[in-house]
C-alpha cells in the first residue's frame, strides 16, 4: 500500500483478511476513520511516519474485531453492570496520570492497563492481570527501549502494566485525541472536537464489561479529554463518579505545547507552532468550559475537585479526601502501596521537563479570554 492508498476501505479490508472476522459491531468507526486517513494524506505523511499510522490503525481495528467477536460468543458479559466507576479528567498535563497510578495501587480498584487496552481478548483473570504473557512481552519491549535510550526526556510515560487513558479504547472507535499524537491531523482534530462521542463510550463500556468478566473491581479510569466529551460520558455512565483534576491552565498549556512540539518536530521535522497556537488554545479552553457547563447543570456536588498543587504537596492526604467523597474505604494496604509507588517513581525520574509560555509565542494576557470563565469560578493555585 503506498501513500495514496491509505484510505478507510483498504485498511478495513486488510483487518478482515488478517483476523478472519468481519463484524465491527457498528458503523460508528467509519466516519472517524475516514477523517483520519484523509487528514494523514493531507498532512503528507510518508516513510516511517506513514507506517506508524498504518500500524496503529491496524492494531485498533484488530482489537475491535476480536473484542466484538468475544462479546458475541459470551453474551453474558454484556449483561453485567458497571457500577459507579470513577472517571478522572482535566486539562492535559494536569496530574491525572499521577492520580491514576496511585489509585492503581489499591487492590480494590480496577484500572485499565495499557497492555489490555491494546490486546483485550481473551480477557486476563485477576491472577494474570499483570503476569499474562502478552503483558510480560510488552513490559520487556518497553524495558529494552528504556535501556537503549537512558537519557531520553519522557514527559509522559505509561508503563505497559500500568494504567492507561480511556483514549486507547476510544481510538478503536476512531473518535480520540490519540490520533493527534504523531503529527497534526487538522481536519480530524476539528471534527473530533465537536462530534457526538456516544458510540466511543458505548464501545468503551463493552470493553470494560469484557475485561471485568475475569478481573473484577471498582473501575478507576482517567483521560484528560473526558472533559471535552463529558456529556457523552455521563449519558453512557449515568452513575459515574467524576473527578476534575485542576492545575494552573497556563502551566498545563505550556507543558502540552512543549510535549507536542517536541514530538511533532521529531516525527515530521516541524514543530507546527502556528497550528498549536490556533487549535490547541481553543481545545484547552474547552477542557475547562465544557465541565463548567456540566457542573452548572448537574450540581457541583456531583464532581470532586482534586488540585494538582495539593497532590504535589501531600498526595496521600489528597487521595484520602477523594476516597472520603467517593465513599470508598482508604485502607492501610492501599496507602502502603501508594507510598511504595511514590518512593519508586520520584518526580523527574524520566528527565526534568522545563517549559514556559513565551517559548511558544504566548502570554498570560493573550490567554485571558480563553480562561476567564474558569477563573471566575476557581482560584486555582498559580505556579511560578
Amino acid at each position: 500500500m503506498d501513500q495514496a492508498e491509505i484510505g478507510a476501505a483498504p485498511l478495513l479490508a486488510e483487518a478482515v483478511a488478517r483476523t478472519g472476522l468481519d463484524d465491527f459491531g457498528s458503523d460508528s468507526l467509519h466516519e472517524g476513520l475516514g477523517f483520519l486517513t484523509a487528514s494523514v494524506r493531507e498532512g503528507g505523511a510518508s516513510g516511517d511516519l506513514l507506517d506508524l499510522h498504518r500500524k496503529h490503525i491496524a492494531d485498533a481495528l484488530d482489537n475491535r474485531l476480536r473484542l466484538i467477536d468475544y462479546a458475541k460468543r459470551h453474551p453474558e458479559v454484556t449483561q453485567a453492570p458497571i457500577s459507579r466507576p470513577i472517571f478522572m479528567f482535566g486539562m492535559p498535563r494536569s496530574g491525572t496520570t499521577l492520580s491514576s497510578y496511585l489509585m492503581d495501587q489499591d487492590p480494590a480498584h480496577r484500572s485499565l492497563l495499557l497492555w489490555e487496552a491494546l490486546d483485550s481478548v481473551p480477557p486476563p483473570t485477576s491472577a494474570t492481570h499483570r503476569t499474562d504473557p502478552r503483558c510480560l512481552a510488552m513490559v520487556a519491549e518497553q524495558e529494552r527501549d528504556f535501556a537503549a535510550n537512558p537519557g531520553q526526556l519522557r514527559p509522559h510515560v505509561e508503563f505497559a502494566d500500568g494504567p492507561t487513558e480511556c483514549i486507547r479504547l476510544h481510538a478503536q472507535d476512531f473518535k480520540a485525541l490519540f490520533w493527534e499524537a504523531f503529527m497534526p491531523v487538522k481536519a480530524y482534530s476539528r471534527w473530533v472536537l465537536h462530534t457526538d462521542m456516544t458510540s466511543a463510550y458505548e464501545y468503551q463500556k463493552l470493553a470494560m464489561q469484557v475485561l471485568q468478566s475475569q478481573a473484577p473491581g471498582i473501575w478507576s479510569l482517567k483521560m484528560p479529554s473526558h472533559a471535552i466529551h463529558i456529556e457523552a460520558l455521563i449519558k453512557v455512565f449515568p452513575d459515574a463518579r467524576l473527578v476534575w483534576v485542576h492545575r494552573d491552565p497556563h502551566r498545563s498549556l505550556a507543558s502540552l505545547f512543549s510535549m507536542k512540539s517536541r514530538r511533532w518536530k521529531q516525527m515530521t521535522g516541524d514543530a507546527n507552532l502556528p497550528w498549536l497556537r490556533e487549535h490547541y488554545t481553543v481545545q484547552m479552553a474547552e477542557h475547562l468550559n465544557r465541565p463548567l457547563r456540566l457542573r452548572e447543570r448537574i450540581g457541583a456536588d456531583r464532581i470532586y475537585d482534586l488540585k494538582y498543587a495539593d497532590m504535589m504537596r501531600d498526595p496521600i492526604g489528597t487521595l484520602r479526601g477523594l476516597y472520603a467523597w467517593a465513599g470508598d474505604e482508604f485502607t492501610l494496604q492501599a496507602e502502603a502501596g501508594m507510598r511504595a509507588w511514590l518512593a519508586k517513581n520520584p518526580q523527574g525520574r524520566f528527565g526534568d521537563h522545563r517549559y514556559q509560555l513565551e517559548d511558544f509565542g504566548l502570554s498570560e494576557a493573550a490567554l485571558r479570554p480563553y480562561f476567564s470563565d474558569y477563573f471566575d469560578v476557581f482560584s486555582t493555585e498559580r505556579e511560578p
